[in-house]
């Protein structure tokens, strides 16, 4: 297709500046009302399970559902269409935005809705945490207490997709199907391949964290790290450190070994295991034990959310900013990589220890507005703020700040 791209602004970090006000200001608004609609379903839907718990335990079921909605419907759908699929069959409604970004929008709820149905279904034939019946309409305290295990494991199949799916994309660069298939045939190998990967550590790694099996008095499971929130924090610092290749880095770090696949890949995936997963939630723990920070929560929360920060502000930096500085302005590599990762780094850490302080204030966080509806937390809340940015540069295309007019062969010639 070829384009005529009109901006706003002519500078990209004014683009991304205003970008980033506008995304803030939407996250403000969508989460309330996703939130209610939510609450509003499964308070109809689970009436007689709600009432047989205590207010505590039922406003944590709710909170677990529209949880649940929002990484299926959203995060997941989101990683598979977008980094897997490449956006395939974005325009096929129409050329213009926003419409072309209102239908994606939508066909990404359907997508995430067929992959809950078709994955929790099939094991809840035989697995009463994932009965769809029991998940969607609990009529005992003992079925509900059964359906908050189903959402709570379910919901964080979302972690597998994202630390087993989208390294196929950020570190293999979807080799060797990308080279041998084309669209969309190319994302439908990558997708059938990172997903048995995806379904291997949900259930070696997640499930566990939340339902504790017994077997004639006998505990089945173990905590997978010793607790979920060192799961956290070693998931996000394993993302962050995999994202780096695809997200500004150019390929870079593990480039600088070999540009070659599978080997890149490799390399890669140790290297983010090591340093992410490893050696930067160590890194985290100790600075924040010996100085103290955010006293009164467990440290390995505090971690996942400062290393959240980092992830949040890179891909920001990548979605919104364009990756500034361009090679035109930076011509060697090295130098412009360098400079992006002080930028994350800064501006992460900066946004990191801001986001301790005020996300009990923001809507799609940590404030109800007096209204009742669930709240994401001092981690989700991050990515329901993220999730904003990605759908605003690749479902809308920056649409309004970026406009976008298909122009045929016969135009672009007169132009």
């Amino acid at each position: 297709m070829n384009y005529i791209i009109k901006r706003r602004f002519d500078s990209k970090l004014a683009t991304g500046i205003v970008g980033v006000i506008l995304c803030f200001t939407y996250a403000m608004i969508y989460w309330p009302v996703w939130a209610t609609l939510a609450k509003t379903i499964i308070s109809f839907t689970a009436a007689a399970g709600l009432q047989a718990v205590e207010p505590a335990l039922a406003k944590k079921f709710i909170a677990a559902f529209a949880e649940g909605t929002f990484f299926w419907c959203s995060i997941c759908a989101w990683i598979w269409q977008t980094l897997i699929f490449g956006n395939y069959g974005k325009y096929t409604l129409t050329k213009e935005q926003p419409g072309a970004g209102i239908w994606y929008t939508f066909l990404s709820f359907g997508c995430g809705i067929g992959a809950y149905l078709v994955l929790i279904s099939f094991i809840g034939i035989w697995w009463k945490p994932f009965n769809l019946a029991i998940m969607f309409a609990p009529k005992t305290a003992q079925e509900l207490h059964l359906a908050l295990e189903g959402w709570e494991a379910s919901n964080f199949y979302v972690l597998p997709v994202i630390i087993a799916q989208i390294p196929f994309v950020s570190l293999f660069q979807k080799k060797p199907w990308t080279s041998n298939l084309k669209p969309p045939l190319d994302g439908l190998a990558v997708m059938m391949t990172s997903s048995l990967f995806a379904l291997l550590v949900w259930v070696a790694l997640f499930v566990p964290s939340f339902m504790h099996v017994q077997l004639g008095g006998y505990d089945v499971t173990s905590q997978p790290m010793g607790s979920w929130p060192a799961v956290l924090a070693f998931c996000q610092g394993f993302i962050f450190w995999f994202l780096i290749p695809a997200e500004g880095g150019e390929g870079y770090p593990y480039r600088i070994f070999t540009d070659k696949q599978p080997w890149m890949g490799i390399f890669g995936l140790v290297g983010a295991l090591l340093c992410g997963g490893y050696l930067t939630p160590s890194l985290y723990i100790s600075l924040i034990s010996t100085f103290n920070v955010n006293p009164g929560v467990n440290p390995y929360i505090t971690t996942a959310s400062l290393e959240l920060s980092l992830i949040v502000t890179m891909l920001c930096w990548h979605h919104l900013f364009d990756d500034y500085p361009s090679a035109d302005k930076v011509p060697n590599v090295a130098k412009r990589v360098i400079i992006r990762a002080i930028i994350w780094l800064v501006l992460g850490t900066g946004f990191g220890f801001v986001w301790l302080k005020v996300y009990k204030i923001l809507p799609f966080a940590g404030n109800d507005l007096g209204m009742g509806f669930p709240v994401m937390g001092i981690l989700a809340g991050q990515f329901a703020l993220l999730m904003v940015f990605l759908y605003f540069n690749t479902f809308f295309d920056k649409w309004p700040l970026v406009c976008k007019k298909m122009v045929t062969k016969t135009d672009s010639i007169s132009n």
